[in-house]
Parts: C-alpha cells; structure tokens; sequence
C-alpha cells in the first residue's frame, strides 16, 4: 500500500501520506503501481467529462476530458512533452540537446507539440460515440503509463544523474510482467482494449529506438513525452477500430 500511495503523490497531485523513509529500490518497485495509479486518473477524467457533457455537450466533455488529465497530473508529461520536442528536434549535438531539455523556458517546437497533442486528443476523444467514450477514457491513462513502463525496461538513461535514472535501465521483466497483468484485468472492463496491448508494446520501442539514436537513451522528458504520444496513438486506435465497426 505504501508503494501505490508513493506512485500516486510521484505521478499525480493527489495530497497522500506517504514516509519520508523510501529508497530508490522500494520507489523503483513502485512502478508496478503505474497502471493502478493510471485507473485512478481515468476515474477522474471520466468523471469530469460526464459533468462537462451534462453542461454543454461533447464538445465541452472532450476538453474538460484533456483538462481533467493535465490538473490531476500537474502537466507533468506534457511538460516532458514540451521539453523533448524543444530539445530532441533542434538538430543539436547531445550534449547541447540534453542541455535544452533541462531548460525550463519553453521553445517554439515544445509549444507546438502540446498545442497539436491537446488539439489531436480533442478531436480523437470528441468523435468517439457513446457509451464507447467512457471506457475508452477510464483505459487511456492506464495503457499510457505501461508505455513508460516497457520504455524504461528496454533502454538506458541518457545522463548520469536525475530523477528518471531511478527507473530507466534498472527495472526487470517481473515488474513488466506484473504491471501487464494489471492492465489485462482493467481490460477486462472493455474487452477491445486488449488488443492495443502488442500495439503499446512496439511503439514504445519503437519511439524508445528513436530517442536513443539522437541522445543514446532515455530520459524523465522523453518518457513524459512517450506517456503524451501513446495517448494520441490509443485514441487513433479506437477511432479506426470503431470506424469499422470492430
């Protein structure tokens, strides 16, 4: 319980007590929790969503959906969103891009990744039709999570310090095998969200690939970023899936 209780302070602003006394193993650990802590979010959005519906319609339920997620999670992934475009696409030698990344001004190509992915999520989550919009958002934070999870066992960090030097590299199959069960079981809630499971897994590697070819290895931004993208792409998934009528 103490690990949960860690995951949901690390990943979100819910005010929890948690002990001051945790080390980088029992945090490290905590990881498995991720999908868990995903439901939660999903809860939340979900709810907000169905008050903004009730207020003024789709239109409304879809952006208070995308702003439900970004106050309950503090902007933390659109943050590392915004850094990795400003940094990773500036066509800069490693050094200078891991520079940018840690700079907390953002720049033109950081804005417009967070304006497009709010605007695509918007519109991704406004053509989904009832009822499939409710547990297709409950799920949409709970297999964007694993993909920072299966990132973070199947690269190396980029830097020699930092926060996210607790989790990239260092985690094993037993929490990617844990944290997949998780996920298997919430979708047990809608049945087709299954099947994004080898689609979460090979874009994760495959942006995992990406990332590493430029600064060789993952980051705290870049796995923010990840969580962001796979959103986008879930969405895309179930748009395509329920345009042909699964």
């Amino acid at each position: 319980m103490q690990k949960l209780l860690l995951m949901i302070q690390f990943l979100t602003r819910i005010p929890v007590p948690v002990s001051s006394r945790i080390d980088d193993k029992e945090f490290r650990d905590g990881i498995v929790f991720f999908p868990m802590v995903g439901l939660l979010i999903g809860m939340f959005v979900v709810s907000i969503y169905y008050i903004g519906y009730l207020l003024g319609g789709k239109f409304l339920a879809s952006v208070a959906a995308v702003s439900a997620e970004a106050f309950i999670t503090g902007g933390l992934h659109l943050d590392g969103l915004g850094d990795t475009f400003d940094g990773v696409y500036s066509n800069r030698q490693k050094e200078r891009v891991l520079e940018i990344m840690k700079d907390s001004r953002l720049g033109t190509n950081g804005a417009l990744a967070i304006l497009f992915t709010v605007l695509l999520k918007i519109a991704l989550i406004y053509n989904a039709p009832f009822p499939d919009s409710y547990p297709i958002l409950l799920l949409m934070p709970v297999f964007s999570r694993l993909s920072i999870i299966f990132a973070s066992r199947f690269s190396r960090y980029a830097r020699e310090n930092g926060l996210g030097n607790i989790f990239i590299g260092k985690i094993h199959n037993g929490h990617v095998i844990i944290s997949v069960l998780w996920c298997c079981i919430f979708s047990l809630i809608y049945i087709w969200a299954l099947a994004y499971l080898p689609i979460v897994f090979i874009f994760s590697l495959y942006y995992t690939k990406h990332i590493t070819n430029i600064i060789d290895g993952m980051t705290g931004d870049t796995l923010g970023a990840l969580c962001e993208i796979s959103e986008v792409v879930y969405l895309i998934y179930f748009s395509i899936l329920l345009l042909i009528g699964r």
